[in-house]
């Protein structure tokens, strides 16, 4: 649902933005569209026209007036029907191309009459020059004239009106893009929440109505193809945790009898020597076989999250010494040597978890090292680091040996898949698993000799130990105070 709503978020601003270019881009016109018109004007008869017709006018010796063939050149160009020249009382003194209609005289009323509108349904332009008024009509039809007059208190709120007028248009354009986009959002809004559900592994059945009508039947269609293989996956899944577990079970007890009789005849004295060399073999690889078959039914558990987890408060820095104090016990390191390396601050730390686990994930990778680099020398370290706001046990078992090949580190990170004649990778499979079940992850330095299982933690032993504290304790002594809380033991229970 957020990412619908992200879409119609930015469908709205995309409005708002859509809507703000287009009053600017008009605005714009408006603005550029001024000096067009009045080019316009000046060039269809404009005052510097009738000015250069009024500077040609020529008086003889007998007062008559004419304008010769520049004047008339320039009345051309003004594409002017005819004109005519008034004295001060009104009387027409010259003429040019006159129709019939035109007086000798005019009065004033007259004057300011056709000055304003049309005379003789012909639209004039006036001059006043030295001779008298020029008058320049143009053909019918050619000019369109309306008054336009503004009171000053109507000048003044102009202004305010266009703004008006224009936040009016913008007004409505932003409501009818809400609109719209709401109507899309109605209609994916279903789509979405089957997604989600989809998403959740659930089944789903969206209305297969309305503007997304296509796409709800397209993902119901999906839902029931989905369906169907999860139904499959599950019986798969379900007949190979059986099988593995039937067959662990059918396998131990023949094994532990393989592994009673080899010992026996490991330590029988009577057997010659190399038989009993032989027994011994054959009781450490059924020992292998055991810890195979272990190993798989515990992967096959952790897998499908079948394991049930035994969680309890511990201590990771006593898991390390455990872990290594196990191994040198069982004879397991041969001739590698083996140390510890634990940071003060990780002495405290508190975990929460499997404790069997995760001890069980530390003798693998350290048996790990064991088997693959003879002699070798291996590091256990465990330190404390904070990453995000978080506090992180980083549990570590790093070698001198040739390292963890590059082909099995890109499968564990899931790189890659593993391939049915790749390498053999159970071990540091089940530590991966155990890592994750206890929402940790497990990383490989760029060589590969070391391995890293990055826990979460719970606090302090000294906060614990706090929380362990009755009320009614930490109101008398006060919190990590008192004889009861210093003495009471940590209960890891």
């Amino acid at each position: 649902m957020k990412s619908l709503l992200r879409i119609y978020r930015r469908y709205i601003f995309s409005a708002i933005w859509i809507v703000g270019a287009v009053l600017c881009v008009n605005l714009l016109v408006l603005l550029l569209i001024q000096p067009v018109l009045r080019f316009w004007n000046e060039k269809s008869g404009s005052s510097s026209q009738l000015e250069r017709v009024s500077a040609v006018f020529s008086t003889d010796e007998e007062g008559q007036i004419s304008l010769g063939a520049e004047g008339e050149e320039v009345l051309r160009e003004m594409e002017a029907k005819f004109a005519f020249l008034l004295n001060d009382d009104g009387t027409r003194i010259w003429g040019w191309n006159l129709p019939e209609g035109i007086k000798e005289r005019y009065t004033v009323g007259e004057v300011a009459s056709f000055s304003r509108w049309y005379l003789l349904d012909y639209p004039v332009k006036v001059w006043n020059c030295d001779l008298g008024l020029l008058v320049v009509a143009n053909s019918k039809g050619s000019v369109a004239k309306y008054p336009v007059e503004y009171s000053p208190s109507t000048v003044k709120t102009l202004p305010f009106f266009i703004l008006a007028v224009l936040g009016a248009n913008f007004l409505m354009i932003l409501v009818l893009a809400l609109l719209s986009g709401y109507r899309l959002y109605d209609g994916l809004r279903p789509i979405a929440f089957g997604l989600d559900r989809l998403v959740d592994g659930r089944r789903i059945a969206v209305p297969e109505n309305g503007i997304a009508r296509d796409l709800a039947e397209k993902l119901n269609h999906v839902s029931r193809i989905l369906e169907i293989q999860r139904e499959n996956l599950n019986r798969r899944d379900t007949a190979r945790t059986e099988w593995i577990s039937g067959v662990s079970h059918d396998i131990r007890t023949p094994l532990s009898m393989v592994m009673g009789y080899a010992d026996s005849l490991e330590n029988d004295a009577a057997l010659p020597e190399e038989a009993r060399k032989e027994a011994g073999i054959i009781r450490e690889q059924s020992l292998k076989i055991k810890i195979l078959i272990e190993d798989l039914n515990l992967t096959s558990k952790l897998e499908y999250h079948m394991q049930p987890l035994r969680v309890k408060d511990f201590m990771p820095a006593a898991l390390l010494r455990q872990a290594v104090v196990s191994i040198l016990n069982s004879g397991q390191q041969e001739n590698c040597e083996l140390k510890t390396e634990i940071d003060d601050a990780l002495e405290p730390v508190v975990m929460r978890g499997d404790e069997a686990l995760l001890s069980r994930a530390l003798q693998n990778l350290i048996g790990n090292s064991i088997r693959h680099n003879p002699g070798c020398q291996i590091l256990v370290s465990g330190r404390l680091e904070r990453k995000e706001g978080q506090s992180l046990c980083v549990l570590s078992v790093r070698d001198d040996g040739s390292g963890i090949p590059e082909e099995v580190r890109r499968i564990l990170e899931g790189m890659r898949p593993s391939e049915p004649d790749g390498p053999h990778i159970m071990g540091l499979r089940i530590v991966s698993q155990i890592t994750s079940a206890h929402g940790g992850q497990m990383r490989f330095s760029a060589d590969g000799r070391e391995v890293l299982l990055y826990l979460p933690t719970a606090g302090t032993l000294e906060e614990k130990r706090g929380e362990a504290q009755k009320w009614w304790e930490i109101l008398w002594y006060g919190k990590g105070r008192g004889r009861k809380a210093a003495d009471r033991p940590f209960s890891q229970e």
